[in-house]
């Protein structure tokens, strides 16, 4: 499964010079905690709930000081915002998205298509999904593909499916490839998979991944 088929695709946005206070009561509205800040159609950072928090909570408290924590209406948006944005584009596995987000402890991924803001993942929403992912994977198995050629890869797909007697639970498809071909993950009745991804690689299909009772 790839992120861009379970991405938001209605972001919310801000633009940087917007004033925190109106990103705040977007996250308040939307119950969400990150909003990619936008200068026109290009993506120029990010803003969480925790770069809120961190701004107007003081880190050091002096006994007896005067000294007022600073309010959110205080910043704009370009005062707290992250730059410098790390982003998935829709073909990226949500396994590959998984890791990533641990590893960078980051909270959300901008998905970029053509250049352009095409959703938003959250660490909930991928986490979320890789458990079910993994709850999937006891009882099916799945495979992974890179259309080269669309017309001939399908016909290969289902010919190679038929001679191994795999079953096709679902199908879906998703750009994100190499010149933003199709990427399709299929999910088959539980079955060893590596006879298939052999005779679909010996039949010129470019597989990227597969999981079955044999891997």
């Amino acid at each position: 499964m790839h992120i861009g088929q379970i991405m938001t695709r209605k972001v919310v946005t801000i633009a940087p010079d917007s004033g925190v206070k109106s990103a705040h009561d977007k996250m308040m509205k939307g119950r969400f905690a990150h909003l990619p800040v936008m200068k026109g159609q290009k993506l120029v950072g990010m803003l969480s709930d925790r770069d809120l928090r961190q701004a107007i909570i003081p880190r050091k408290i002096l006994k007896g000081s005067k000294i007022k924590s600073p309010k959110l209406s205080d910043f704009k948006v370009r005062d707290l915002m992250t730059t410098g944005v790390i982003t998935a584009d829709p073909g990226m596995s949500v396994t590959d998205a998984v890791k990533l987000i641990l590893r960078l402890k980051i909270g959300a991924l901008p998905v970029m298509a053509s250049g352009k803001l095409g959703g938003i993942v959250s660490k909930g929403d991928l986490l979320g999904i890789f458990v079910e992912m993994l709850q999937s994977i006891q009882s099916s198995s799945t495979i992974d593909v890179e259309f080269l050629d669309e017309i001939d890869d399908m016909d290969a797909l289902f010919y190679t499916f038929n001679h191994h007697k795999a079953k096709i639970l679902s199908y879906s498809a998703t750009p994100g490839g190499e010149g933003h071909r199709q990427i399709c993950h299929i999910r088959l009745d539980s079955c060893p998979v590596k006879p298939i991804v052999r005779d679909l690689e010996k039949r010129g299909v470019k597989v990227l991944d597969a999981y079955g009772i044999d891997t």
